[in-house]
């Protein structure tokens, strides 16, 4: 029988949050998984916040009782996707479900295989010695806009086979969607910016049709599903997810990550020691920081879960983040173990949804920081100018993160980059 449903005062854009998520992020999933680890908040139409990992990972691998689709407003039913507030506009693969979720999967996987990766890594050194190059003599460099934030925009937009000039347009309206809290005035300059960065996929969608490339805009032009063309919309929003999932995350996760080597100096030593360490380092950072705190789902039945009756059409919230630091999962979750194995965290996701780019996002990664620990191994943080992402209700990062470190000289960096300056 159902118990009485919980009800928290939980907001997940707040600042409140965030700074519980900063300050003590296990303390405070824990208290969760304790006191309520399936809850209810009336916060942003009402829904359900599921905390404990093998909960969140029952629901995730329930497709067909908890849902990701998006049906938009138009289509006047309440399934609203994979955000809450839900989004105006659908991402598609991944606010789809089976068996339409694995026809447009299929046609981008190989892109994001093993193989595709390990090909697509000396053009992440490329642009990660580039960036490095404008800075290295100086001695000064803002780790996330000079470097966290282009490497992972200019990548995307390689594969994708969009020009590169303007890569600081996707990255600036990918951070700021997810950091500006929904009640903010400034979110409708963000949304503004995000319809923008849409605008211009119409263009490259075009030339491309005209003069087709080895990328993905132009791979799903001449793709088919059920024998049919995708519609233009729906490359949009293809290539809308591609940009929104391939920038924010890995651009937060290297933030993440360099201001905990910077207070640590043994695990910066021991990394710049053994970068062979790095790849596994890197699962740990994922584990604890979790770019990607939640995710959505809608119920499309009456279902208990944990002694609670959830009803059909009520929204729920897969606490990635919380599901990470728990201890019946994890061994002394609130540690950062650089060699911790196993690591099955949650922060890619799980089930059928798991996050298409995380061989892409673990290469840009590992590259980046190994390069700042070579190039830069004394980096030290302008703590009080480093700033936090206002709301981490989507993505936990940060807005800017000056440093400072010993000068060094340049690299060098290949003629065809030279148009990003």
């Amino acid at each position: 029988m159902a118990k009485a449903r919980p009800v928290i005062d939980f907001d997940h854009h707040s600042k409140q949050y965030a700074s519980r998520v900063f300050d003590d992020p296990t303390g405070f999933f824990q208290q969760m998984h304790r006191e309520h680890p399936v809850a209810w908040t009336e916060k942003h139409g009402g829904f359900w916040v599921i905390s404990r990992y093998e909960d969140v990972k029952r629901v995730s691998e329930d497709d067909a009782t908890f849902s990701s689709r998006n049906d938009l407003p138009t289509a006047g039913e309440a399934f609203s996707g994979i955000t809450i507030p839900g989004n105006r506009a659908r991402s598609t693969p991944i606010e789809m479900d089976p068996p339409e979720f694995f026809d447009y999967r299929r046609l981008l996987n190989r892109w994001f295989a093993p193989a595709a990766v390990e090909r697509l890594k000396p053009k992440v050194l490329e642009f990660t010695s580039w960036c490095l190059d404008r800075h290295i003599e100086s001695g000064k460099i803002d780790l996330v806009l000079d470097l966290a934030s282009p490497v992972p925009a200019m990548m995307t937009l390689h594969v994708l086979g969009i020009p590169l000039q303007h890569w600081h347009l996707y990255a600036d309206t990918s951070h700021a969607v997810v950091y500006t809290p929904p009640d903010s005035p400034s979110k409708r300059k963000a949304l503004e910016g995000d319809m923008m960065m849409r605008g211009t996929f119409v263009e490259v969608i075009k030339e491309r049709r005209r003069k087709p490339g080895d990328d993905i805009i132009s791979h799903l032009i001449n793709a088919r599903i059920d024998g049919h063309p995708i519609p233009d919309p729906t490359l949009i929003e293809i290539c809308s997810l591609i940009v929104h999932g391939g920038v924010d995350t890995t651009t937060s996760l290297l933030a993440n990550t360099f201001e905990y080597l910077e207070r640590t100096p043994a695990d910066r030593k021991r990394l710049i020691d053994d970068p062979s360490l790095i790849f596994c380092a890197g699962e740990e950072f994922l584990r604890y920081y979790c770019p990607v705190q939640m995710l959505a789902r809608t119920a499309t039945r009456d279902v208990e879960l944990c002694g609670q009756r959830i009803r059909a059409g009520e929204r729920i919230g897969l606490w990635w983040a919380a599901a990470n630091h728990d201890a019946a999962a994890f061994e002394h979750p609130e540690k950062i173990i650089l060699d911790r194995f196993p690591n099955r965290h949650s922060a890619f996701g799980l089930g059928i949804h798991r996050c298409l780019g995380s061989n892409f996002a673990r290469a840009q990664y590992a590259i980046v920081l190994e390069e700042v620990l070579r190039r830069m191994p004394d980096y030290r943080l302008i703590r009080d100018r480093a700033e936090h992402y206002e709301s981490i209700g989507t993505v936990n990062g940060y807005v800017k993160m000056p440093a400072a470190f010993t000068p060094a000289k340049r690299r060098g960096t290949p003629v065809e980059i030279a148009p990003l300056q």
